[in-house]
């Protein structure tokens, strides 16, 4: 049975999608996923499931809804997308301090106007040093004055890339891809 890593958006941010992590194990054992973990209180489980990820995103996003009562963004990803993730990381010299460095997980594939998006949200503000760097499905972020007033926010995210995502900093990067290691 294969292993997924299922990354929910906006749980627990700010007073925002307040969801305890005993809910969501529940959640994820109702749906028959197998030694289900979670990591931390935003949204982060490690699972095995029968299926495609796609399918288990499909089955998480509809009992997130009925258990929330609103949408959830879910992406799920496979241990070996992790591994690409982390090989392809073009700030991996300053993920030395994994709380400067952010992967966006997105749904799909950005649309064609993505990057000129997100360079306008550069643009928009110079003081700001943030930097990105997209390769296809993931969006690589280096924030050296930190992600509390980036302007890489889901909102101005969402409008540039077109397609929905969620964030995690590089310590829960590296964190869920040991965790997803198990079956290996």
């Amino acid at each position: 049975m294969p292993t997924y890593v299922i990354l929910l958006r906006a749980v627990n941010l700010a007073g925002y999608g307040k969801l305890p992590m005993a809910d969501f194990r529940k959640l994820l054992a109702g749906l028959r996923f197998e030694r289900v973990e979670t990591y931390i209180q935003s949204g982060n489980a490690v699972v095995d499931a029968k299926g495609t990820a796609e399918t288990v995103a499909k089955a998480v996003a509809a009992g997130m809804e009925k258990l929330m009562g609103a949408p959830a963004g879910v992406v799920v990803r496979t241990h070996e997308q992790l591994d690409r993730v982390i090989r392809e990381n073009p700030f991996a010299a300053e993920a030395v301090d994994g709380t400067k460095v952010h992967v966006g997980f997105l749904a799909g594939s950005p649309g064609k106007e993505a990057a000129g998006g997100l360079d306008r949200i550069v643009a928009k503000y110079p003081k700001r040093r943030d930097r990105y760097r997209l390769i296809e499905d993931t969006l690589y972020l280096h924030l050296p004055d930190g992600a509390a007033e980036t302007k890489f926010t889901g909102k101005s995210l969402d409008k540039a890339l077109g397609v929905m995502g969620t964030a995690r900093n590089w310590n829960t990067v590296l964190k869920l891809h040991e965790m997803s290691k198990r079956k290996l």
